[in-house]
């Protein structure tokens, strides 16, 4: 993933509990690499608040 790619939840059950709809599209607006651990994401869906240091495998690109 890079910074700008369009995401969805790849966990609908995720997504629900957010409260963000199962088919919104976010943009990943930043990248968190980490030594010796995974790297995070920081994506943002229209009308939420940024969703930060979220695992990629959470998402899924569509673009």
């Amino acid at each position: 993933m890079s910074p700008g790619d369009a995401v969805r939840f790849a966990r609908l059950d995720l997504a629900e509990t957010l409260g963000i709809w199962r088919n919104a599209t976010g943009r990943v607006v930043g990248i968190h690499p980490s030594e010796g651990e995974a790297a995070t994401v920081d994506v943002e869906f229209e009308g939420h608040e940024i969703l930060q240091a979220y695992l990629p495998a959470m998402f899924r690109r569509v673009n």
